[in-house]
């Protein structure tokens, strides 16, 4: 079974890497969780195949997780939507 990554959607943390977004750059950083700290909740926010999750076992933060590193409560797969997004393109000025 798969489900949306959907506010308040309780998670397993199995990641290996989190992402940390700055002011002007995103760096991945490898992380080690400790199973007893391995649950949280998803705040319904996805970017760039990573989904911020709560993780009030942890230490009450927010953190980026991959979205393939996120399980289910009950064992589902967590899967991102993708939207298209239709682009007008620019033609060129002709002088």
């Amino acid at each position: 079974m798969e489900i949306r990554p959907a506010k308040g959607v309780k998670v397993k943390v199995n990641a290996k890497r989190e992402a940390v977004f700055g002011e002007e750059s995103v760096d991945v950083r490898k992380v080690s969780i400790p199973v007893e700290g391995n649950r949280g909740l998803l705040t319904g926010t996805t970017l760039a195949g990573f989904c911020e999750v709560e993780m009030p076992s942890l230490d009450r933060k927010k953190h980026w997780y991959p979205i393939e590193d996120l399980v289910g409560e009950g064992g589902e797969k967590i899967v991102e939507e993708e939207i298209e997004v239709d682009l007008e393109e620019d033609s060129p000025e002709e002088e």
